[in-house]
């Protein structure tokens, strides 16, 4: 969001309408008005957000489109909305905001939320069983009317698209990749030297979201002790912050570390000797993968989460599905240096010339600008 919003401040005056929960660091919010012309917060606790899903229980909308939704933001716009050449909503949480208002507006969907959801509804549990199998259809559906109704909306992969549309023209929505953080192109590469018997997997992510729950506790009870075979001192770091319970158990597992939160994830990526993402289930583009990439490193990742990189298998990373498979391969890349060191100076080459936020911003203000140039 901030790099998005930073590239459209290239051109334009942003302000930034911020809904978070309390409490909100005021030294965050003076940062972002160093870079923005102001920044208008509506904060409220947490029970707070939960609390606006209650009518979703019984409306055809999804609950997505309640769980942001308070009434003193829409006062706000009431009264402002004049003040705007164009609304910006990211996410489809704030687009409730925007429908049916006179100032054009763009959405970014970022993720199909409803194809993320109908994966997960395969393996979901408890209360999840029931929540996302009918909220993945309603999304769908509302998804759809969004794409079809705003000035013009973006998401992030080819097959997010495509989900949503079913294969149909919507000239309106048009796929717009991340880039990587600017800093980590910067970053000399470390170098690529053999692992002896104890090298380092890391796995990077959000770790209370069921994709990356699923993903970290699928490579540490099943990829894992199969590389433990020939190297039985692997280490396994899953970082990131917020570990759920299902994570957190994992550190029983012998050869993993839970870090929780780190203040800079790129100091773990750097220490991997290959970074891994064995995604089953999600939706979009993998930051995580675009990252471990912008720094040198060999990647090893399942079809799903190669989704949305034009990256080619055994050139800029390594695709493997399947416990065995990633295993095999992930050992594989272990066992050369050469190997490791011809991915990573590809993937960081990659990202390079496709991923970077100039690139991408670019893209950007083209659409933004034919939006507002549109005659109303």
């Amino acid at each position: 969001m901030f790099y998005t919003a930073r590239e459209m401040a290239r051109e334009h005056d942003v302000e930034l309408l911020v809904i978070d929960e309390t409490p909100v660091d005021q030294s965050a919010v003076e940062a972002l008005e160093c870079v923005f012309d102001a920044v208008h917060v509506f904060a409220y606790p947490a029970h707070r957000f939960y609390m606006n899903t209650i009518p979703g229980v019984v409306s055809r909308r999804p609950l997505q489109s309640h769980y942001y939704r308070f009434e003193a933001v829409d006062e706000w716009l009431d009264e402002h909305e004049n003040c705007f050449d164009l609304l910006y909503c990211n996410h489809v949480r704030t687009t409730e905001y925007a429908r049916g208002r006179e100032t054009p507006h763009i959405v970014d969907l970022v993720d199909a939320i409803s194809r993320n959801y109908r994966e997960a509804s395969r393996d979901s549990t408890g209360i999840w069983r029931f929540i996302y199998p009918v909220e993945w259809r309603r999304l769908k559906r509302y998804e759809r009317r969004v794409a079809q109704s705003f000035a013009h909306s973006f998401i992030i992969t080819d097959e997010d698209r495509e989900f949503v549309t079913d294969g149909e023209s919507f000239p309106t929505l048009s796929v717009l990749p991340n880039g990587v953080k600017p800093e980590l192109l910067d970053h000399t590469p470390s170098g690529y030297e053999p692992v002896g018997c104890d090298p380092t997997l890391v796995f990077l992510g959000k770790m209370d979201y069921f994709p990356n729950e699923d993903a970290a506790a699928y490579f540490a009870t099943e990829i894992l002790p199969r590389i433990r075979v020939e190297y039985p001192g692997v280490e396994f770091l899953v970082v990131g912050s917020s570990p759920s319970d299902r994570v957190r158990a994992l550190s029983d597992e012998p050869g993993v570390t839970v870090t929780g939160f780190v203040e800079d994830p790129r100091d773990y990526l750097e220490r991997a000797d290959v970074v891994v993402t064995p995604m089953r289930h999600g939706a979009g583009l993998q930051n995580k993968v675009l990252e471990a990439m912008a720094l040198a490193r060999p990647v090893v990742t399942t079809s799903l989460a190669r989704e949305g990189i034009d990256a080619v298998d055994n050139e800029h990373l390594v695709v493997a599905d399947g416990a065995r498979a990633f295993a095999d391969k992930t050992t594989a890349l272990l066992d050369s240096c050469v190997d490791r060191r011809r991915l990573g100076t590809n993937a960081r080459d990659l990202v390079t010339s496709k991923y970077t936020w100039s690139r991408v911003g670019q893209n950007l203000r083209e659409a933004v600008a034919g939006v507002l140039d549109q005659p109303t």
